[in-house]
């Protein structure tokens, strides 16, 4: 398919946020943070993309990127393909260089500076295996800070609300989708905290999961001013 000049400009914005994408759903893919290819490069001795630059790049925002950034992908991706972790000592570090994968499609496994340059003007496609977003990786630590953290947002609108907090967990429960329902429940009721694997498929993009949407959406719904008639208030007590 013939492509013209003013084409790939109508759609500029559009290729380098998929660029963008790319990166990081390939980076997430590698369990690696932005900081990692920097802290390789440090220890081994070679240049590579900056965790700034990096940042940028897949949130779509990085502009015209120069010549030198392509290469450092380039360069980097051959690393990986031909495991050439150089003297790494780092175990951390080593860990996560020996399960990665070279970005790449079937005509070009392993993509060098000049796949990379297409793919961010849109002269190549995204390869398959790098469309999809990845959950990002976390640790025991950051699932158990979660887990409270929307416990005690239920508490908190049971509270503000004056709701009969069974009543509360049982409606609240109900937002969840049914084969998450039951752990949601047991979380929410303090019988343990979500596990890292437990809360990879209930990502949602950022730093949002489902739990935190299914709280919202709940939250949402009774704060709503209540129509006159309808006080679900306690009844007065007969003398």
């Amino acid at each position: 398919m013939v492509v013209t000049y003013a084409e790939l400009l109508e759609h500029q914005e559009e290729n380098r946020a998929a660029f963008g994408r790319m990166l990081l759903n390939w980076r997430r893919g590698n369990g690696w943070t932005q900081y990692t290819a920097c802290s390789w490069a440090e220890e081994v001795g070679f240049e590579t993309i900056s965790y700034g630059n990096l940042s940028v790049i897949e949130q779509g925002k990085a502009g015209e990127l120069r010549q030198k950034a392509f290469w450092q992908l380039g360069e980097l991706n051959r690393r990986i393909a031909d495991q050439d972790w150089g003297s790494v000592k780092d175990q951390a570090i080593k860990e996560k260089l020996e399960g990665a994968v070279p970005l790449g499609d079937n005509d070009c496994p392993v993509w060098t500076p000049l796949e990379f340059w297409a793919c961010y003007c849109g002269l190549r496609e995204v390869p398959d295996a790098f469309r999809t977003t990845p959950a990002p990786t976390i640790g025991q630590r950051k699932a158990t800070e979660l887990s409270s953290k929307w416990r005690n947002q239920m508490r908190r609108v049971v509270d503000d609300c004056g709701l009969e907090p069974s009543d509360a967990l049982n409606s609240l429960a109900a937002e969840a989708s049914e084969e998450h329902r039951k752990r949601f429940y047991a979380v929410l009721t303090g019988f343990g905290d979500y596990k890292p694997e437990e809360l990879a498929p209930l990502w949602v993009e950022g730093d949002s999961y489902q739990p935190k949407r299914w709280l919202d959406q709940w939250e949402a719904a009774n704060r709503q001013p209540r129509k006159p008639g309808n006080s679900k208030g306690k009844k007065p007590v007969s003398a």
